[in-house]
């Protein structure tokens, strides 16, 4: 070890020995120099002493040299000021304040010029260790956020499946927790269950999307979809939410009625799922419950809606899929038309005689003439049904 070297390890020597008073004085100045410590309902001043005489021990330990710097104080003080609310900007603040005042303790300490010109040198090496303390301080600091992060969110989704489930237990229990989820309006109320069909929800930052239109929402991740809990600022808000869902859908989106209290939640919730099976599969779009009374019948009752298929379309079912397809589609078309050929020969970029020719071959493979009503209901029913239950032969 050198001259110069052991002149400056007796100086730590001498600032370690007094490092006690060092972490009173170090404690005030960093409550006078930062507001966030000063104002700090959590954070005792006992809490931040211990720190403070932590870190400046290990802060001059370094600097002393000859050893790692330790970073156990500085993760400790990260995570401590993290769970007291201290901001990070004022964490890291507060390191800066650290380094300035070893540095001037130092230099006091060198009491004549020449060990004052050695210490110079020494100017990087305070302040690389203060740097180190203060990374590792921020990097445990954003650690203990994500973590609480993730511990309120798994709370918040026990707390919204438990309103979802109708295993809240009474109405003030419900009440409590779409207080504490932030929903805590008077209704109207809402749940949208949307399908994920791998890959990316179908909705993404579908919260974000309805809080522009004054919505509140909380979401949760389910086996294959996403179910939403909304709160919507009056009645007319559910056209609303309907046009911005259907505007972000990129698959099946099932919305339920408006409620008024979460005990009712559990219904609606079952509602939303029915609605989800309205829209046809493979298809996009948002639907609402007990919109269309065809779909809604054909979702609730999947084996009967088959049986109907099969009951309207059972020799055109035997057809090959492309010509089932086409005869399909033309009738699907027709009826869009309010029963003009012509119009469905325009949506169909054919021939009005096109049109009638595969409607007639329609009657003739079902037995079921488009001018009779009666028949004509019964197509119109067994189309829904096909299209909602994908079913072929």
């Amino acid at each position: 070890m050198t001259t110069a070297d052991a002149r400056v390890v007796a100086l730590v020597d001498g600032l370690l020995r007094d490092v006690d008073v060092l972490a009173d004085d170090l404690t005030n100045e960093i409550l006078t120099g930062d507001y966030s410590y000063a104002e700090s309902t959590l954070l005792t001043y006992k809490q931040l002493r211990e720190s403070v005489f932590d870190n400046l021990q290990a802060i001059l330990l370094a600097v002393r040299g000859g050893k790692p710097t330790p970073l156990d104080a500085a993760r400790a003080a990260g995570r401590l000021k993290a769970d007291q609310g201290i901001p990070l900007a004022a964490l890291l603040h507060a390191f800066r304040i650290g380094g300035r005042f070893i540095w001037d303790r130092v230099l006091v300490s060198a009491v004549d010029p020449e060990a004052a010109t050695m210490l110079l040198h020494k100017a990087s090496d305070v302040w690389a260790a203060v740097d180190e303390c203060s990374g590792a301080a921020a990097e445990a600091y954003q650690g203990a956020v994500e973590e609480r992060a993730a511990r309120n969110a798994s709370a918040r989704r026990l707390m919204l499946t438990s309103v979802l489930e109708g295993s809240a237990g009474n109405a003030a229990a419900a009440w409590d927790i779409m207080r504490i989820l932030g929903l805590d309006r008077h209704g109207p109320f809402l749940i949208v269950c949307v399908e994920v069909d791998g890959g990316e929800p179908p909705c993404p930052s579908g919260e974000q999307q309805l809080r522009r239109i004054g919505v509140d929402s909380q979401w949760i991740e389910l086996a294959g979809g996403q179910l939403g809990l909304l709160a919507l600022p009056n009645e007319a808000a559910a056209t609303g939410v309907r046009d911005q869902l259907n505007a972000g859908a990129f698959g099946r989106v099932g919305v339920s009625r408006p409620f008024t209290s979460p005990m009712d939640a559990p219904r609606a919730r079952r509602e939303a799922e029915v609605a989800i099976l309205c829209v046809p599969p493979g298809a996009s779009g948002t639907h609402v419950y007990g919109s269309s009374p065809i779909a809604l019948l054909t979702a609730v009752s999947p084996d009967a809606a088959t049986e109907v298929v099969r009951a309207v379309f059972g020799r055109l079912l035997a057809m090959p899929d492309d010509e089932q397809s086409v005869l399909l589609d033309t009738l699907e078309a027709w009826f869009a038309a309010g029963g003009s050929t012509a119009r469905a020969a325009e949506r169909l970029h054919c021939h009005r005689n096109t049109v009638l020719y595969r409607l007639n071959r329609v009657g003739e493979l079902t037995s079921r003439r488009i001018t009779d009503p009666q028949d004509c209901a019964e197509l119109y029913v067994g189309l829904r049904a096909a299209r909602l239950t994908a079913t072929r032969s």
